[in-house]
């Protein structure tokens, strides 16, 4: 399950494409033409290959639909599109690098540090993903008291907005929608003038005004850790709002009185999907006195005035949401940004909120504690969301089993090894940004009381890297684990992904990487697993995302696992084609570009196979296949299109892997990893630090050529081990690498060992 689709955005987004490209939308790969300023791969020793993966590139790039902000795929489409050329005229008018840059910075923090997921409209936690939302906690509908989780919705059933809405239609909810839910709650000190543009409209009579839930009502403190207040002030101008508006009270089930101490002031927030109306998101679960059964609950409204009124949109308990990746993903999406383009500006701009970001993965995840990533929040503890009972009904366990990734099935948590990865790579990239602002005083970057030094970061990563390689390897089954839930329960459906990403961050040891490429590549059969050997590569162009049925390891919006097929879901035997990126990557590393090589090969055969069908859509329409794809509003076992943008990442094996070229933030990095079957190979109108240049990898000359076309901003400093210049060139102050700053072309020729 990913983000939802508003297909009319979708159609909207495709037309622009097609307006700004003049090349129209293509159905197929095959079809797809690439202008000549477009960045394209040559390989003298099979052309058709080269121009394939130019044509995917060009394809998927403009195929894509508008995602807004939406944070979980910064990292994918960074290290896709940084390094692209010729993009202005398929991109509205500007580079994509640009558009990556205004994303970047209009991304949200709050006031702790966390990272805003900036997903779509939702009643679950702003700040998080959209689901799962209070009518997903396993309350009968008409059950009012002891509840695990309520929500107010003022408007009309028809009315009431997203996918609450569509619960609340299809239970027939009405007491929990106007005009039931207006009729229900007390007003003290005002008056109630009812629904008025699909909110409900109180008016103070006298300070302090005072709204209160029902009385038959009551929930479980420890099952709804938050409440939200939508709300607005009526009348005025949005702007125009108390600072201080009121408190939210509550009594106990024992309770006689409202106890002071049994309160929580809430502010007049505005939030990443705020709009029109104000978004007070109260973390009760922090309080010491929300617990047990909450009996009675009140909003005391005592920062307005008499005569002046609010409107209620909603009043909803909701889990907390919140991602544990985002903080990681948004450093490494600012790093790649910066170590492609130079843009000081930015990284200028950035440093301190890249600091606050990882500060928060150190202190509050638990980083520098523990030397791995342990989730405090509340429903992230790493344990399923329901378990079945013997006449196959499920048990809902509401606060269990809340997702903390892409992954959004899947209950990650507890102690997270998939966040520890990733905090790994983003004190790794943290650490190079931190020496870049130390030996480069030209630049400006801040350096204050949050700057951390380099080489303790880079001690830590280690740290956390041993600590990971023993901790979450799982010694029976050669491969790591997601996490250890709270009751130190371990969970382990052969995670494809998650062990390929140890080997893309670095985090994984070589012995390890290489048991794992072993059971990937069907080399070492796992007992126990549904999928071993060749099958793993059942859908072709990438290899399952697990590889052993799972019908229990799930959070509470995904019940039943049993009704669909294996493969038939993405996160049970499906596939992300994009992913076959950390496949290749991974071959490269531990089994040698031949073997990546004949990998990359068989996907363009896929690719071909697809094309003759028609598209993507055609190739896996009816589902003979054994699945279909997922996106743009269906369930499928297979993500391609529609919002799976990182099927871009692909052809980055090209620059990443094959020519082994890595932007750091002083340099860019040339090692290549040729196959003896594409001996040579070329990357036109590559883009770095404003500079275009064309890139050539000879194994057959034991060369690289560079020709920069462009002159660099600023002096480019390009680096490749064991290469040596054919001519006299300026070395950097490291003595490393060699500084550019004009055009020209220049080759570098493999040192011979003597």
């Amino acid at each position: 399950m990913r983000v939802s689709i508003d297909i009319g955005r979708l159609l909207s987004g495709l037309a622009v494409m097609a307006a700004f490209s003049g090349f129209g939308v293509c159905e197929t790969v095959s079809e797809a033409a690439p202008p000549p300023e477009f960045t394209a791969f040559e390989t003298p020793t099979d052309p058709d290959a080269g121009s394939l993966i130019s044509r995917y590139l060009f394809y998927h790039f403009t195929h894509r639909i508008p995602m807004g902000l939406c944070l979980f795929n910064r990292e994918f489409l960074t290290v896709a599109d940084c390094w692209l050329a010729g993009t202005e005229n398929l991109n509205n008018g500007i580079p994509i690098q640009e558009s990556h840059r205004k994303q970047l910075e209009a991304v949200v923090m709050d006031a702790e540090g966390y990272v805003a997921s900036h997903q779509h409209f939702s009643h679950a936690h702003d700040w998080g993903w959209p689901f799962p939302i209070w009518t997903q906690a396993g309350d009968p509908g008409g059950n009012f008291s002891n509840r695990k989780m309520v929500g107010w919705h003022f408007q009309p059933l028809d009315k009431v907005p997203g996918w609450v809405g569509d619960a609340i239609r299809a239970h027939r909810m009405e007491p929990w929608c106007a005009p039931a839910a207006v009729i229900e709650w007390r007003v003290e000190h005002g008056t109630s003038e009812g629904i008025v543009e699909n909110a409900w409209r109180v008016r103070c009579v006298q300070a302090p005004l005072v709204i209160a839930w029902p009385e038959n009502v009551s929930v479980i403190a420890e099952e709804s850790p938050y409440f939200q207040l939508r709300w607005r002030m009526a009348e005025m101008p949005p702007d125009d709002c108390p600072r201080n508006p009121g408190w939210i009270e509550w009594k106990r089930q024992d309770d006689t009185d409202w106890l002071p101490e049994n309160r929580m002031r809430f502010y007049p927030d505005k939030t990443p999907l705020s709009n029109h109306f104000r978004h007070s998101i109260l973390p009760l679960y922090r309080h010491p006195g929300w617990k047990g059964a909450i009996s009675a609950l009140r909003i005391v409204f005592d920062g307005i005035a008499p005569g002046q009124a609010v409107e209620i949109d909603s009043f909803i308990s909701h889990y907390d949401t919140r991602h544990s990746i985002n903080n990681p993903v948004f450093i490494l999406a600012c790093a790649n940004y910066y170590n492609w383009t130079g843009d000081t500006a930015f990284l200028r701009s950035q440093m301190p909120r890249l600091r606050t970001a990882l500060r928060y993965q150190q202190t509050v995840m638990g980083g520098l504690q523990y030397g791995f990533i342990r989730n405090p929040w509340p429903g992230h503890d790493g344990r399923p969301g329901w378990i079945a009972r013997e006449d196959g009904s499920r048990e809902i366990l509401s606060n269990r089993g809340i997702g903390n990734n892409y992954w959004d099935l899947l209950p990650f948590g507890g102690d997270d090894f998939y966040a520890t990865a990733q905090y790994y790579a983003s004190l790794l990239a943290m650490a190079d940004l931190e020496q870049l602002a130390r030996e480069h005083p030209e630049l400006d970057l801040p350096i204050g009381a949050d700057a951390q030094d380099p080489e303790t970061l880079r001690r830590h990563a280690r740290e956390v890297r041993e600590i990971a390689n023993e901790k979450f390897w799982a010694a029976d089954t050669g491969r790591f684990i997601p996490c250890f839930d709270r009751d130190g329960t371990s969970y382990d459906f052969g995670l494809v992904f998650l062990n390929l990403e140890a080997i893309w961050y670095g985090i994984a040891s070589p012995e390890h990487a290489g048991q794992i490429m072993a059971w990937i590549n069907g080399d070492r059969i796992i007992d126990g697993d549904t999928s071993t050997g060749a099958d793993i590569y059942h859908w072709r162009m990438a290899p399952r995302a697990t590889t052993r049925r799972n019908l229990s390891w799930y959070g509470q919006g995904w019940t039943h696992p049993e009704n669909i097929p294996w493969g038939g879901q993405i996160q049970d035997g499906g596939t992300v084609l994009g992913f076959t990126f950390y496949d290749l990557y991974a071959r490269i590393r531990v089994l040698g570009p031949d073997n990546a090589w004949q990998r990359l090969l068989e996907i363009l055969a896929w690719q071909q196979d697809v094309d003759a069908a028609g598209g993507y859509r055609a190739y896996y329409a009816d589902g003979s296949r054994g699945a279909t794809l997922q996106g743009c509003g269906t369930a499928g076992g297979i993500g391609i299109d529609c919002e799976f943008l990182e099927s871009s990442m692909l052809p980055a094996i090209i620059p990443y892997g094959f020519m082994g070229i890595i932007p750091k933030p002083d340099r860019l990095v040339i090692d290549p990893a040729l196959p003896s079957a594409c001996p040579a190979l070329t990357l036109r109108n590559l883009s770095c630090r404003g500079s275009l240049m064309d890139i050539q990898a000879d194994a057959t000359r034991n060369t690289i050529t560079v020709d920069i076309r462009t002159a660099p901003r600023d002096a480019i400093v390009l680096e490749m081990p064991g290469y040596q210049p054919e001519q006299d060139l300026a070395r950097s102050s490291s003595g490393t690498g060699f500084r550019f700053s004009g055009t020209g072309s220049w080759t570098f020729r493999k040192k011979t060992e003597k």
